[in-house]
């Protein structure tokens, strides 16, 4: 390959000097199959075959398709602006600081619940040989007290420094691949009914239809479980070679996620004793489905393995989770939208301490109204599909804005995939029914509150409000549809055509977002911190794509 030639490239809000960087292709990669192989694989198979019985194979897929939309333009943005806490930094440059303001918003407080989340399925998956630990479908006083514990050991860690945390991360990664792999060999092997998938008594392939489908790709942890293969993200600003590893770390591993849930979800279908099914998909009752399913079979022995992974899993997801959201706090204390105290670096760690402290807080507040790990999911999920609508309109403006910015991965086909991109997350907050929706909603309408204040402090540009009137607009139409449509709404609009309008309604957003952007001196308007330079000339890096693990 030649060298690229000189040309003007932009420079924007630099990181802090004191992170390290350290993480290998090999860390990155390990970070994003970890964020992806945690409490999800515990609990996704039973939750979706719950809801949509052996049609919950296709919600699998459709999910590695919607996760794998969002991505690709990730994978563009990362590339071009390797950032600390980068997913909220992206929508800054294409829109200003309102956008940008509300994907923070409503990435930050899921991503601190993240933790709570995979310490309320350490204790559930526990619950089933220490009863104590949970009462009736939520946590006990017990169990949130251990909770609690393990999110403090989570944080803990990262207190360390990231180079530490790479090495607990890696080891633990590799445990949790080597077990969900060896529990499809095992059931496939001993233990699996090929009658169960077309069963006349538990309703066929497909017994909720279509719909149950959807409700189970929205609902049951698969989209959640995806979501974590976007970590190293959040990490770039400490990534040794963030433009070329970062997004092929990324891909792949939705790639590897993909092949292991399709197989989990066959494997846990088919493993089910048959007389199980006589009384239909939603008799279904387990607290730790995999255990519970291999002692069934009589494969005990092996329950113990998976008892002990139980707490493994969750664990690495959460100390990733932990990592990456003190990024994305310390990015908003970096653009003046929280205090400016958490965007420092502990200088001898390398690693946003007080953004740490500060999530970790948020994450034991989130054990009280949310005491069990089902209870959480549709919350984060919502959220975090949300903030995914910004992402194909952010890159459609950049490549107006900033079209000579070196881009070592490009999105193919962006006209086609950036509206499909944006529809599919409409869906998927619509299927996940009313009212969470409008829940949700609410919750970001409080982002508009806070950003309006944060807004007559700084004096930022009303512009920067007006590029993102379509992004109320998706916060009035999704809760709006959700209420009058079929998925736990009052039926006015009937299926199909709730989805079908919902799906258009993306489309329109994409256009509006892509159409609403701002140039890259307007957006970046009040946004850059002192002694930094908005514009310069920089080489464009030259791509060869030697991993060096």
């Amino acid at each position: 390959m030649e060298p690229a030639l000189k040309q003007k490239a932009v420079s924007v809000d630099p990181d802090a000097k004191e992170y390290k960087r350290e993480l290998t292709f090999r860390d990155l990669l390990m970070v994003s199959i970890t964020g992806v192989i945690g409490s999800g694989w515990l609990f996704g198979s039973f939750n979706a075959a719950k809801t949509a019985g052996a049609g919950s194979i296709v919600a699998w897929v459709l999910g590695a398709f919607a996760i794998l939309l969002s991505t690709l333009p990730n994978s563009e943005l990362v590339g071009m602006f390797p950032r600390a806490g980068g997913a909220m930094r992206y929508p800054m440059y294409s829109h200003g600081s309102f956008v940008g303001f509300m994907v923070a918003w409503g990435s930050w407080i899921p991503g601190a619940a993240g933790a709570a989340t995979e310490a309320s399925a350490v204790i559930q998956y526990a619950s089933s040989y220490l009863p104590a630990l949970f009462s009736g479908s939520r946590m006990s006083a017990l169990g949130i007290f251990l909770a609690a514990v393990l999110v403090c050991v989570f944080s803990y860690v990262n207190f360390l420094g990231i180079r530490w945390f790479a090495r607990i991360n890696t080891p633990l990664t590799i445990v949790k691949l080597i077990v969900p792999v060896s529990t499809i060999i095992i059931l496939l092997i001993t233990s699996f009914h090929p009658a169960n998938f077309t069963s006349v008594a538990s309703g066929g392939f497909f017994p909720t239809g279509m719909k149950g489908v959807f409700v189970a790709l929205a609902t049951s942890g698969i989209i959640y479980s995806y979501l974590g293969s976007t970590g190293p993200i959040q990490l770039a600003a400490e990534a040794r070679n963030p433009k070329k590893h970062i997004p092929l770390a990324i891909l792949a591993v939705v790639g590897i996620s993909f092949v292991v849930y399709v197989l989990l979800q066959v494997v846990f279908i088919g493993a089910l004793p048959t007389n199980v099914l006589h009384s239909g998909w939603t008799s279904l009752d387990f607290n730790a489905p995999f255990v519970q399913l291999l002692t069934s079979v009589n494969l005990v022995w092996f329950s113990y393995i998976l008892y002990a992974d139980s707490v493994v899993s969750p664990s690495g997801t959460a100390l990733t989770g932990t990592a990456t959201v003190a990024r994305i706090l310390y990015a908003m204390g970096l653009q003046g939208w929280a205090p400016k105290r958490l965007a420092t670096v502990d200088k001898s760690r390398g690693v946003p301490v007080a953004a740490i402290v500060v999530n970790t807080v948020v994450g034991l507040i989130f054990l009280l109204p949310f005491p069990s790990w089902q209870s959480l999911i549709s919350v984060v999920v919502t959220c975090a599909v949300f903030t995914n609508l910004v992402t194909p309109a952010t890159v459609s403006v950049l490549r107006r804005t900033v079209p000579n910015q070196s881009r070592p991965f490009r999105v193919p086909w962006l006209n086609l995939t950036a509206p499909v991109a944006s529809a599919v997350s409409c869906l998927i907050i619509y299927w996940i029914g009313w009212p969470t929706t409008g829940r949700v909603m609410l919750f970001f309408a409080v982002g508009i509150v806070l950003y309006l204040m944060a807004m007559a402090r700084q004096k930022w540009p009303r512009r920067h409000l007006a590029a993102g009137f379509w992004l109320i607009g998706a916060m009035i139409f999704l809760p709006l549809m959700s209420y009058l449509g079929t998925y736990e709404g009052k039926g006015i609009i009937p299926a199909p055509w709730d989805s079908i309008i919902v799906g258009l309604g993306g489309i329109v957003f994409w256009v509006l977002g892509a159409l609403s952007g701002l140039s890259f001196p307007a957006a970046l308007h009040g946004q850059i911190p002192v002694g930094s330079e908005s514009y310069d000339v920089e080489e464009p890096e030259l791509v060869d794509y030697d991993l060096n693990f």
